[in-house]
C-alpha cells in the first residue's frame, strides 16, 4: 500500500501552486494521458548536485538559527529563523524544504547549516522553487514573474510575466543544465504551457525556446541542445519504449523487464549532462534506468521496498527512504553508487524537499 505522502505526491503534477502567495493556488493542471512520475516522499523529479556538505554544529550566527548535526545530517525546522535578506550575499544553498504537506513554512538550508525563512504557509516548495545544481542560484516566483538570485554574489535576474498574463498564470522551473549556467522555465496558465524561456547565467540573458507543437522540453544538454519529448507519439499506454530527440536525432529508451509508463505510473524523464534517466515499473518494483545520448543502456538500479528515486548526480543517484510511520519517523536522503551509499540528509517524515538541480524535469 502506498504511504499517504506518496499519494499526496501523485497529485503534485496535477495541482501546481503559486508559492509566492501562500493563499493563492493555480488552476489545476490539465489532465495528461502521459503524466510525469512524482516521487513519494521527495520533490517532484528533483536532481541533486554532488559535493553538498554540511559543517559540524557550531553556535548559531546572529542572523540565522539551526545547524545540521553530523554524522546523520539531521535537518529540523527552527522555531525561529530570519527571512531571507532581500539583497546581498547569503551562502551556497544545500536544500529547500517544508516539514509538512500543508501549513508549514518553507526554509532554505545553506551548506554551513544556517537556515532562512522563504515564506509562511507556502504549501509545498516542489514545482515553483528551485536551486541550481551547484547551489549558487535560488529561483522562486515573485509578483507574477520569476526571480533567480545569486546567493553567492547578490545579483538578481527577474523574468517579467508576458503582457496580458492571466491571474492564474505563473513561471515554473523546467530544467537546469548540469553546469548551472542555463535554466529553462515554462510559463503556464491552467496547466497549459504557452511559453518557454531560457535564462543564461550569470549574464541574465534570456531567449525564447520555440518548441515544435506537441513537444515538451525535458532536459538541457551540455551541447546547448534541448532534449524534446513528442507527447502525441507517446499517448498510448502502457509504454515500453520512448523516443526523445535533439537536433533532429532520436534517442530511444527501452525498458528491459517492465514498462516506462502505464495507467498507474507516469513517465519520468530526467537529464544530467549526457545521461538520460527514466523509471521502469514491474509490479511493485521500481528500477532506475540510465542511458547515454545514443539510447544505449548504461546502468540499472533496482530499488528496495520503501525507497523511491529522487534524481541523478555525477556518478551517483539520489534516493529517499520513506518510513512506515511518517508522523514519528524520518525520511533519509542518500546517494547511491554501484559501490555503496552515503547518507545526505535526514528530514521530517512528512517533509517535501527540493535539492540542488530540482525542477520539473
Amino acid at each position: 500500500m502506498k504511504p499517504p505522502l506518496g499519494t499526496a505526491y501523485d497529485q503534485l503534477d496535477q495541482d501546481v501552486r503559486d508559492y509566492a502567495d501562500a493563499g493563492k493556488a493555480l488552476a489545476t493542471l490539465r489532465a495528461r494521458r502521459i503524466r510525469r512520475a512524482v516521487i513519494a516522499g521527495s520533490a517532484a523529479l528533483v536532481v541533486v548536485a554532488a559535493g553538498v556538505a554540511v559543517q559540524q554544529r557550531q553556535p548559531a550566527p546572529p542572523d540565522a538559527v539551526a545547524t545540521v548535526a553530523p554524522p546523520t545530517h539531521v535537518v529540523e525546522p527552527p522555531a525561529q529563523a530570519p527571512p531571507l535578506p532581500a539583497t546581498g550575499t547569503v551562502g551556497r544553498g544545500a536544500l529547500v524544504y517544508t516539514a509538512c504537506q500543508g501549513q508549514c513554512p518553507t526554509f532554505l538550508l545553506l551548506t554551513d547549516g544556517r537556515q532562512y525563512l522563504l515564506g509562511e504557509r507556502t504549501v509545498n516548495p516542489p514545482g515553483n522553487i528551485t536551486l541550481s545544481p551547484d547551489g549558487r542560484w535560488l529561483g522562486r516566483p515573485v509578483n507574477g514573474g520569476y526571480e533567480v538570485r545569486d546567493l553567492l554574489a547578490g545579483a538578481v535576474h527577474t523574468l517579467q510575466p508576458p503582457a496580458g498574463g492571466d491571474a492564474d498564470s505563473a513561471y515554473s522551473p523546467w530544467a537546469w543544465s548540469a553546469d548551472s549556467q542555463r535554466l529553462l522555465v515554462g510559463y503556464h496558465a491552467s496547466g497549459n504551457v504557452g511559453r518557454y524561456v531560457t535564462l543564461e547565467l550569470p549574464s541574465g540573458r534570456t531567449s525564447e525556446l520555440q518548441a515544435p507543437s506537441g513537444h515538451e522540453p525535458v532536459g538541457l544538454l551540455p551541447s546547448g541542445d534541448v532534449l524534446l519529448l513528442d507527447e502525441g507519439k507517446h499517448d498510448k499506454l502502457p509504454l515500453e519504449r520512448v523516443t526523445l530527440e535533439h537536433s533532429g536525432r532520436p534517442v530511444t529508451l527501452t525498458s528491459g523487464a517492465g514498462v516506462l509508463a502505464d495507467t498507474d505510473h507516469g513517465l519520468s524523464i530526467q537529464v544530467h549532462g549526457e545521461r538520460v534517466f527514466t523509471l521502469e515499473y514491474s509490479g511493485d518494483q521500481i528500477t532506475v534506468l540510465e542511458f547515454d545520448l545514443t539510447g544505449k543502456p548504461v546502468a540499472r538500479l533496482p530499488l528496495p521496498a520503501g525507497q523511491f528515486p529522487v534524481g541523478p548526480v555525477d556518478g551517483a543517484f539520489a534516493v529517499i527512504q520513506v518510513p512506515q510511520d511518517q508522523s514519528k519517523e524520518r525520511q533519509k536522503l542518500e546517494y547511491v553508487t554501484p559501490s555503496g551509499r552515503r547518507l545526505l540528509f535526514e528530514v521530517p517524515g512528512q517533509a517535501a524537499v527540493v535539492l540542488p538541480g530540482g525542477a520539473r524535469h
